[in-house]
């Protein structure tokens, strides 16, 4: 019995040897038990769900705050004293501001109440006449060249308002050597405007053409002023030709109603603005208005040319 036991164990052990032999021997029986390298690089097959960021907290909407609109050359806003005149005068000031041609006397102060020196106003008339004819060449005043010969003693060419004082005596608007006038060898661009220079440089340029004769009697008759005989002689032609214009006469428009002249009494600021608010006359005259609200001149549109036929060969 023993030996059958040997015998058996025996018979075991040399079949087990077989067998491990066998598999060291067979390259694809090892490969198929093998860990198969590329499932370890695979990505995984389960799909991983990201959670949903939680949105930042925001600010209600609010509408947004559109910008003030800018309108080119409006500076009437920064004037802080038009509560000293009354609203015509306020809008008047507001509107020649808006086209460039009045300014503030300092910081945002207009003074309206203030004297106007000569200069100032040359300067002031000369501007009104060029931007509201700005589109007709033949209304225009052409300002004297820097180095032009000077009329007045006191504006030579370096003085601030040279251009346009000149230009104005140029034009005979002004008295000046070129009007023969032998007391206009000095302008005195610093004294006040007075009432007969206001009329005097004015309406001319209101009615552009030669003004009426004119005697003591008749700006007595028609204006009636007590103080006529205090008149300068070389203003009646142009105080009949204001009369001439009806309401949109100067005097009527910047003094109202008034029987004393007063022609050596200063002009303000104020009176300034409102009596170049309007150039003309009744019947073919421009408010500074009318020039604010005017249609941009428009462009005339271009046809596309047309390439000519080619001629028959």
């Amino acid at each position: 019995m023993a030996q059958k036991s040997s015998s058996f164990f025996s018979y075991l052990i040399v079949g087990l040897c077989a067998l491990l032999g066998a598999c060291s021997g067979n390259q694809a029986l090892q490969d198929r038990f093998a860990a198969n390298p590329s499932l370890g690089s695979s990505p995984s097959t389960t799909t991983t769900i990201s959670p949903t960021p939680t949105p930042e907290p925001t600010e209600p909407d609010t509408p947004a705050t559109p910008e003030p609109t800018t309108t080119v050359t409006l500076s009437s806003g920064a004037f802080s004293d038009l509560n000293q005149v009354g609203d015509r005068r306020r809008e008047e000031i507001q509107d020649l501001s808006e086209l460039g041609i009045v300014q503030a006397k300092t910081g945002q102060e207009f003074a309206p109440q203030s004297n106007i020196s000569r200069g100032e106003f040359a300067r002031w008339l000369f501007q009104a006449n060029n931007v509201f004819f700005a589109n007709q060449p033949s209304k225009q005043i052409r300002p004297a060249p820097s180095n032009a010969t000077a009329l007045f003693t006191d504006v030579p060419p370096t003085h601030p308002d040279f251009a346009q004082i000149q230009g104005l005596a140029d034009a005979g608007l002004i008295p000046s050597s070129l009007t023969s006038d032998p007391t206009a060898s000095q302008f005195r661009p610093d004294a006040p405007l007075t009432r007969e220079d206001l009329v005097r440089w004015k309406v001319p340029l209101d009615h552009r053409r030669a003004l009426p004769n004119a005697s003591l009697e008749n700006i007595k008759e028609t204006w009636g002023f007590q103080d006529a005989a205090k008149i300068n002689p070389n203003i009646w032609p142009a105080l009949a030709a204001d009369f001439q214009n009806g309401d949109q006469a100067n005097l009527k428009r910047v003094f109202g109603y008034i029987t004393i002249f007063q022609p050596q009494r200063s002009v303000n600021r104020g009176e300034a603005a409102s009596a170049l608010w309007f150039l003309g006359i009744q019947t073919d005259g421009l408010s500074a208005k009318d020039v604010i609200n005017a249609p941009a001149t428009p462009v005339p549109e271009t046809e596309p040319s047309t390439p000519p036929e080619n001629p028959p060969s």
